[in-house]
C-alpha cells in the first residue's frame, strides 16, 4: 500500500503527463479550434519541476525544521542524475533521432545529431531537469541546514538563468537556462515539504480551491494560449501570471489529494520518465494515422488519438521494465545485485 505522499504525487505526476500528451495530440492532430492542451500548460510545466524539488528535499530534510545533508551522499546524487536522467536522455534521443528527422523531413546530419542529441536540445525536460539537480546538489553540499537559505540562492539562479536566456536564446547545452530559472520552483517544492500539513489545511478548504481555480481559469481566458507556454518564471512576465503559476500549482495538489487511487494513473505517475520520452513519437504516430482516415479534426478524434497514444506508451513502458530495465537505468545491467538492495530498501 502507497503512502498518501507517494499517491498524491503519482497522481500528479500522471495528470500532468496526460496533459502533455493532449498537448503534443493537438499538435499533431489538430485541436478543432481551441487548445485545451496549452491551456494546461501551466499544470503540468510547473508541476514537474515543484514535485522534482518536493522528492529531492524530501531525502534529507530529516525533521521538518532541517535539511541534513551527508556531504557522501553528493556523489550518490550525481550519480542518480547521470544514470536516471542524463544516460536514457541521451539513450532515447539516440533511438528517435533518426524516425524524427523523417517525420519532418529533415535531412539526416551527423553534426545536427550531436547538437541534438549529446547538446541536449531533443528532450528539454529532462536536460533542464539533469542541470537543475546537479545546481541544487551543489547547494546542498553548504550543508545549510534551512530551507530559507536555497529558496534565497534559487532565487538568484533563477534570475541569472533568465538572464543568460536573453543574450543566449539558444537551449545549447542541454537547457542550462531553463534548469537554472527552474531551481526556484524546485525550492517551492521544498518550501511545501516543509509546511506540508499547514499548507494542506489553507488549500482544501472549498473557498480557497474556488478562488485559485477562478483564478486559473480567467487567466486563460484573458491570454493567448501560446503565451502561455512561458510558466517558467520571466523578468517581464506580469504579477497576473505569478499568479496563475501559484494557483495552478494549488489546483493539482488539492485534485491529486481529492482523487481516488487510479492504477493506471498510478503506473503513468511511477513511470513518467518514460511516458515523458515517448509523449511526442506516439501522439505524432497515431495523429498521422487517424488524419488518414479522418483529416478534419474533431475533439473527440484528437482526444482519441491522446488515449491511444497514452495505451501504445503504457505497452512499451511494460516491455521496457520486463526486457531493457537497464535503458532507464544503467546499473540495472552494471550492478544489478545493489540495485535489487536498492529496490527492496525503498
Amino acid at each position: 500500500m502507497q503512502s498518501k505522499n507517494i499517491k498524491w504525487i503519482n497522481t500528479a505526476r500522471a495528470l500532468c503527463m496526460i496533459s502533455v500528451y493532449l498537448l503534443h495530440s493537438e499538435f499533431y492532430y489538430g485541436d478543432a479550434g481551441f487548445s485545451y492542451g496549452y491551456a494546461l500548460t501551466p499544470f503540468y510545466v510547473n508541476t514537474f519541476f515543484f514535485i522534482s524539488g518536493y522528492l529531492l528535499f524530501k531525502k534529507y530534510m530529516k525533521v521538518p525544521e532541517t535539511i541534513c545533508f551527508p556531504k557522501k551522499e553528493y556523489h550518490k546524487l550525481i550519480a542518480n542524475v547521470i544514470f536516471r536522467l542524463v544516460i536514457p536522455t541521451l539513450v532515447f534521443s539516440t533511438l528517435i533521432y533518426i524516425p524524427k528527422m523523417i517525420f519532418h523531413g529533415n535531412p539526416l546530419s551527423f553534426g545536427q545529431y550531436l547538437h541534438d542529441v549529446w547538446g541536449g536540445t531533443s528532450y528539454w525536460f529532462t536536460s533542464a531537469l539533469s542541470v537543475a539537480q546537479i545546481l541544487l546538489a551543489v547547494l546542498l553540499l553548504s550543508q545549510r541546514s534551512h530551507m530559507a537559505f536555497y529558496v534565497v540562492a534559487c532565487t538568484l539562479l533563477s534570475l541569472l538563468g533568465i538572464h543568460l536566456r536573453g543574450i543566449f536564446p539558444s537551449p545549447f547545452p542541454w537547457y542550462y537556462q531553463t534548469g537554472m530559472a527552474s531551481t526556484l520552483l524546485m525550492s517551492l517544492g521544498g518550501v511545501y515539504l516543509r509546511y506540508e500539513s499547514r499548507i494542506n489545511k489553507i488549500i482544501s478548504k472549498p473557498y480557497v480551491f474556488g478562488v485559485a481555480a477562478f483564478v486559473y481559469l480567467y487567466s486563460i481566458m484573458i491570454t493567448n494560449p501560446a503565451h502561455l507556454q512561458k510558466t517558467i518564471p520571466d523578468i517581464y512576465m506580469h504579477l497576473w501570471e505569478y499568479l496563475t503559476i501559484l494557483c495552478s500549482i494549488i489546483c493539482i495538489i488539492t485534485l491529486s489529494h481529492l482523487l481516488p487511487q487510479v492504477k493506471w494513473l498510478e503506473y503513468i505517475g511511477k513511470n513518467s520518465i518514460i511516458f515523458y520520452f515517448f509523449s511526442g513519437v506516439m501522439p505524432a504516430l497515431f495523429g498521422s494515422i487517424i488524419s488518414l482516415f479522418a483529416p478534419n479534426a474533431s475533439y473527440a478524434l484528437t482526444l482519441t488519438v491522446t488515449s491511444i497514444a497514452l495505451l501504445a506508451a503504457t505497452g512499451i513502458n511494460l516491455i521496457i521494465q520486463q526486457y531493457f530495465p537497464y535503458l532507464t537505468d544503467l546499473r540495472n545491467i552494471l550492478f544489478p545485485n545493489q540495485q535489487a538492495l536498492h529496490k527492496k530498501s525503498n
